[in-house]
């Protein structure tokens, strides 16, 4: 290991949880270099919260006993706790690199990007997944009225487990019932994505429902024109699940015949005090008028759907007090986003999450951002809106469905 301490991985998930009565985290790796989930607990879960690359073990140490009240703690002990979390890849060190970079190689030589998802969070089997998907579908028939023959420029659906979005997804996709595009831009949060603000990819994807091919001439095509913003890797879409769970929906509706274009939407919250907008980012301009070029080609019609939630509240995202204290403000703010979003106001919509700083922790708002942008001003009308809540993590997740008629 490196004489230094490496700060911690920052592309790894951590989730607050009890394990045998006391405080303990959950960490996961979306990238996939360790398999199972890690629960670090006792002194270990201490710390994780001193790993930031800037103090030694003695640092760490010596603050470990000021946090136990002069509790001793041994420099060994702490050093061979290091050592444990390098092991399990948990460290932001020169050996996590080369891994990572092997990876990446590895996976850009892939023709398509496998379900991450199936057997775990859906049925891993066709028959099947038909069969929950259309359970789900049956719970947003009435949501449907008035949309029958209307053609639905873009769509915007929630990205949480399938299981606990069940009635806002089904809100969405009953409207794109009838509706025949020979191809889908599919935008969705790359929670992971850190090294840019976009990230395309020209894998076909694959579900249990079959194989959906990517429009590789325009990812080409947005690929250049974005070269400012866009991610030379596309390691992030591995086991993303925003445009995974979409695309279920999207199969089990319009068939396999229709080509993709799957984009991933990074942080924009790095600039989020200097720009109005998504278009005033620096080289974002140019990627956003070869995506409306590509948009309105009337070859090829074309539905957007953005695979987003709102607010993430509560202990579970960082935040110091339990989600139903600031449920109601939540709400609130969300409500006003909507609003927003319906009106095509971009600029209102930015400044809103600016203000805010966003406190809420928006994970679409990047995603929501550029899709504001190709839509230009065009209407939108909610169809569903709802909060996810989780007792145990005492943290919640605000979803909402949001159609655009042509």
């Amino acid at each position: 290991m490196e004489r230094d301490i490496p700060r911690l991985r920052n592309d790894i998930d951590i989730f607050p949880t009890t394990y045998q009565g006391e405080k303990a985290v959950l960490v996961k790796d979306p990238i996939g270099l360790f398999k199972n989930t890690v629960v670090l607990r006792g002194e270990a879960l201490q710390i994780i919260g001193l790993i930031d690359g800037k103090r030694d073990a003695k640092e760490i140490q010596l603050e470990l006993v000021r946090q136990r009240g002069g509790v001793f703690v041994s420099l060994e002990a702490v050093q061979d706790m290091i050592c444990q979390l390098d092991a399990a890849i948990l460290l932001d060190c020169a050996s996590y690199r080369k891994k990572r970079n092997e990876l990446v190689k590895e996976y850009a030589r892939l023709d398509t990007r496998e379900p991450a998802l199936a057997g775990l969070s859906y049925p891993g089997e066709a028959d099947k997944l038909k069969d929950y998907i259309r359970s789900i579908m049956a719970l947003g028939q009435i949501s449907s009225t008035g949309w029958a023959g209307k053609k639905i420029a873009a769509l915007v659906a929630p990205h949480i487990d399938l299981e606990s979005g069940k009635t806002v997804y089904a809100k969405a996709y009953q409207v794109i019932k009838g509706t025949t595009p020979k191809r889908i831009l599919l935008l969705g949060t790359g929670h992971k994505l850190q090294e840019s603000f976009l990230s395309l990819t020209d894998k076909d994807f694959v579900t249990p429902l079959g194989r959906i091919k990517t429009d590789k001439d325009w990812v080409l095509r947005l690929k250049k024109a974005g070269s400012r913003v866009i991610s030379p890797y596309d390691i992030t879409h591995k086991n993303e699940h925003s445009l995974e769970f979409q695309l279920l929906f999207l199969q089990y509706v319009l068939g396999t015949n229709f080509s993709l274009i799957p984009v991933l939407c990074g942080s924009f919250h790095r600039v989020l005090g200097q720009v109005s907008r998504t278009s005033e980012i620096p080289g974002m301009a140019d990627f956003l008028s070869a995506l409306k070029l590509c948009v309105k080609d009337s070859r090829y019609p074309t539905l957007i759907v953005a695979g987003v939630d709102f607010s993430h509240i509560g202990l579970k995202f960082g935040q110091r007090y339990p989600a139903a204290s600031l449920l109601i403000d939540a709400k609130a703010h969300d409500r006003s986003l909507v609003e927003d979003i319906c009106e095509g106001d971009v600029e209102g919509f930015w400044r809103k999450v600016q203000k805010e700083n966003n406190r809420y922790n928006i994970c679409g708002f990047s995603t929501l951002a550029l899709l504001l942008e190709i839509l230009a001003g065009k209407k939108g009308r909610l169809l569903g809106y709802d909060f996810w809540m989780e007792d145990e993590t005492q943290s919640g997740v605000s979803f909402a469905a949001v159609a655009f008629p042509a």
